[in-house]
């Protein structure tokens, strides 16, 4: 005969086969949108939360500890990998419950562990697009969990050592299921990725290898200032910002920053109709002991200094005006100066750096650069249907002559399209298209004015590319004269190229410029301004914000939480009392026998035990054996243990006959 399969091995089985499950399922995300740190900052808080389940000594200490835990780690891979970008939420909403489960090791947990499981696959689908071995290695893992968590409730239901052979399901069956929830995975798989293939903004997998960098109808997208920047969906443009203060930028003599600085960290010229790109590149690592030089000073023109001092959230961008001169004080940084591109290595701790810079708007800027075809500026994307864009060009009456086409390209933008913090909407396949060319609502923001007016210039012979980074700010509220700069003012532009200078051409509506959201309402009169105790209750509420976020703190506290929970738990508490069977219809006789009681005269006072309410009764002289005998007979039932049978019921009964006689003879006398 052959030996069962200890339950222990069963258990540990299952446990590994959900532990393959889940860790198919992890790498089956894109590591562009979910990094390690941010993947171990939302699972390994629910995974020693799954192993600590049978320490701790109370649920609400296993709950803070978890909240500590996961503050702190969130806080580690904010301060280690930089901001995460916002497709990556979608899966981070299920990964601490899916990895306490999967480390929890309890049988009811396997079927809500593949449920969680299956979830963060598709989310790696809708993210990365199908990898199939994986797909198929995860169809296979879940088929072996799921036959083996089956075999574990049978088990457990027919309380023997092992099912019996008529129980055990048939080869066939197996076979069958399995192939069933295979061809499931896959057939979701699939019509995900179909499913969004269709819709009109096109949001394909993320990270897959693009042909060409001007190819419009590539599905490769990266969202933020990384190599492209796109049209489709409403975070596009640095959405790898994030944050109310990002950078504050401040004179070091003291006077105002203008409230009007385009500060660029990017720039795209490689153009697309759902995306455009960066481009080549000649990257320089520039020495931390010497400026890094992009242009020499134009004669004449008075030269200033701007200091920039980085906060959380802008990691190893570097924002510059667009007519810099030199950068000071970055080490590791790299950069093109012909073009005007400038990053940092990340992780490295500098904040602060200063440029300088010459504010040239006005001044003539020379011919177009003639070797601007060279660079790409006027290409326009593979596929690209002029006639539309050419109707518009003529119906605006847009010239060849730079300074004039920038104009009427600016006019014609904002009579016919709309600004609003809205996706274009409409019958079209591409964000643009909608935007240009809907029927009723043309609707948009920077991003989509700014990419519709540079191809136009290009159509027009005018050489561009689209810059992106902050505009605008607001004053600064600790240092006089500087201002502030967050993701709220993330804007995108066009830059020209002449032969001397990148000139800014900002096709956007001026007041809408540097705007997340709409237009806020008019300032209030200085009479309705707030107050200095307004202005010291908001810095305070600042200070206290920035002791509670401080690491040593939080890690004081995850150590008392985790103190808390592992302290061995006091006796337990009694369990409460259950209601016998039959002690209400025992209660409701009860009522009865009072009430008759209180007719005759003798009121049960409030709070008054059954028995010191018999022994008041038996010293008047009127506790009749009837009553008390009934009296005695709920007790049993209510506290005893006892039924209420017919020879308890028929005692209580007399009982109130009983009493009902009390009230006769009171009435008699």
């Amino acid at each position: 005969m052959k030996r069962p399969v200890p339950m222990s091995l069963a258990r540990r089985t299952a446990a590994l086969l959900l532990l393959c499950c889940t860790t198919l399922a992890l790498a089956n995300l894109p590591a562009s949108d979910l990094p390690l740190g941010w993947l171990l900052a939302f699972t390994l808080p629910g995974a020693t939360l799954g192993l600590l389940r049978k320490k701790a000594a109370r649920p609400w200490d296993l709950a803070l500890l978890g909240i500590l835990l996961q503050a702190g780690a969130c806080y580690l891979a904010l301060e280690v990998e930089g901001p995460m970008t916002r497709p990556a939420a979608l899966a981070c909403t299920i990964l601490p419950p899916l990895a306490f489960v999967t480390t929890r090791r309890e049988e009811s947990d396997l079927s809500l562990g593949l449920f969680l499981s299956f979830c963060v696959l598709l989310v790696g689908i809708i993210l990365d697009g199908i990898h199939l071995p994986l797909i198929a290695a995860y169809a296979g893992a879940s088929c072996l969990s799921l036959y083996n968590a089956a075999h574990l409730t049978a088990r457990a239901a027919s309380r023997r050592p092992a099912p019996t052979p008529s129980e055990r399901p048939r080869l066939g069956d197996v076979l069958v299921s399995s192939g069933g929830i295979a061809l499931a995975c896959l057939l979701s798989a699939f019509a995900i990725e179909r499913a969004l293939g269709l819709l009109p903004s096109p949001t394909g997998p993320r990270g897959s290898a693009v042909s060409s960098p001007t190819d419009s109808r590539s599905t490769s997208r990266t969202v933020g200032l990384g190599e492209s920047f796109v049209l489709g969906g409403s975070q596009g443009v640095l959405a790898e910002l994030r944050g109310e203060r990002l950078l504050r930028a401040r004179s070091p003599d003291g006077s105002p920053v203008a409230a009007d600085l385009y500060l660029r960290s990017g720039f795209f010229a490689v153009p697309g109709l759902d995306r455009w790109q960066t481009g080549p590149l000649t990257r320089t690592k520039v020495p931390s002991t010497v400026p890094f030089v992009l242009r020499p000073p134009e004669p004449r023109v008075p030269v200033e200094t701007l200091r920039f001092e980085r906060l959380a959230g802008s990691r190893n961008f570097v924002f510059v005006p667009p007519d810099t001169c030199e950068v000071r004080g970055l080490e590791g940084l790299y950069g093109d100066a012909a073009r005007g591109w400038l990053r940092q290595e990340e992780g490295l701790p500098q904040e602060v750096y200063e440029v300088v810079w010459q504010r040239l708007d006005g001044l003539p800027a020379g011919p177009l650069d003639p070797n601007a075809a060279s660079q790409g500026l006027l290409s326009v994307p593979d596929g690209f249907d002029r006639a539309p864009f050419h109707e518009l060009l003529e119906a605006w009456q847009v010239g060849d002559p730079p300074r004039t086409a920038m104009e009427r390209i600016a006019a014609g933008l904002r009579r016919h399209c709309r600004y609003d913090r809205s996706e274009p909407i409409g019958p079209h396949p591409l964000a643009l298209q909608n935007f240009l060319f809907a029927a009723e609502d043309r609707r948009g923001y920077c991003m989509h004015f700014a990419s519709a007016a540079a191809l136009m210039l290009r159509l027009r012979g005018i050489p561009c590319r689209i810059a992106v980074g902050v505009y605008g700010g607001e004053a600064d509220a600790e240092v006089d004269g500087a201002r502030s700069y967050g993701s709220q003012h993330a804007h995108a532009w066009v830059e020209v190229r002449f032969q001397r200078r990148w000139v800014v051409f900002d096709p956007t509506p001026p007041a809408e410029r540097g705007r997340r959201a709409p237009i806020a309402a008019e300032p209030a009169p200085a009479s309705e301004a707030p107050d200095a105790e307004a202005a010291e209750s908001g810095d305070l509420l600042a200070e206290t914000f920035d002791l509670l976020t401080r690491p040593w703190l939080l890690a004081v506290a995850l150590l008392l939480a985790l103190l808390t929970a592992l302290w061995p738990a006091g006796s337990p508490r009694p369990a409460h009392g259950i209601t016998p069977t039959g002690a209400k219809s025992a209660r409701r006789l009860l009522v009865r026998l009072l009430r008759a009681l209180a007719d005759a005269g003798h009121l049960r006072r409030h709070g008054q035990t059954l028995e010191s309410f018999a022994r008041e009764l038996g010293r008047q002289k009127r506790l009749l054996p009837e009553v008390s005998a009934a009296m005695f007979a709920y007790q049993e039932v209510r506290f005893g243990g006892c039924r209420l049978d017919a020879g308890r019921e028929s005692v209580l009964l007399r009982g109130i006959e009983a009493a009902s006689g009390l009230r006769a003879m009171a009435n008699r006398d």
